[in-house]
């Protein structure tokens, strides 16, 4: 099986047990309700890209927690983001530009990772993201292709659901990209660091 399904398989495991490693997506789901009921347009959504972003880097703490051998823990993880809340907005902010050109979105979610696990600067980190897909490659491809599958199944879902179908859809987005996000983090846990994927099981 490919290390990429094992990945996401992973990280569906990870989400079952600890469904709570969701929490830091609520901030930006609230933003962009708020957002659109308000019509604050392209800054609404920028800003709840950039909180998305960062609360990717406060899950993919928590998950290194469980490589450490420790409880995945939310708040700890907010705690150990915060004392780097600096590089977290700065590349936060570079991964919300990268994701504008679509393509770029892997290198935008990679970019998080590379900040939290290896402790880099938000260019440094950009770099070695680009680098590992780059390795990686195949990996990558068939990741982001179970999450668009994924994600078309919620947009057909919120589209046909009258009135709270947006909220709807943007909620499972979330929710697929925060899955997304976990799978490409145990690639990466497995691939640049040597992990093992049992400890995701």
């Amino acid at each position: 099986m490919s290390l990429a399904v094992d990945s996401f398989s992973c990280a569906l495991g990870v989400l079952s047990r600890y469904p709570k490693i969701l929490m830091p997506l609520l901030v930006p789901f609230v933003i962009h309700v708020v957002s659109a009921f308000t019509r604050l347009g392209f800054v609404g959504s920028a800003l709840a890209s950039l909180l998305s972003f960062i609360s990717y880097a406060v899950m993919v703490q928590a998950l290194a927690f469980a490589v450490e051998g420790e409880t995945i823990d939310v708040w700890a993880a907010w705690r150990k983001v915060s004392e780097r809340l600096d590089d977290a907005i700065v590349t936060s902010f570079l991964a919300t530009l990268l994701a504008l050109t679509v393509i770029l979105i892997p290198a935008a979610l990679y970019s998080i990772v590379v900040m939290v696990v290896d402790g880099e600067k938000p260019v440094k980190s950009i770099m070695k993201a680009l680098s590992f897909i780059i390795d990686n490659l195949k990996e990558v491809i068939v990741l982001l292709i179970v999450a668009i599958v994924v994600a078309v199944l919620a947009y057909v879902l919120g589209a046909i659901i009258p009135l709270v179908g947006f909220i709807m859809f943007y909620a499972l987005s979330l929710v697929i990209s925060g899955l997304v996000c976990l799978a490409m983090a145990i690639l990466y846990f497995v691939r640049a660091k040597k992990v093992s994927l049992k400890v995701f099981y």
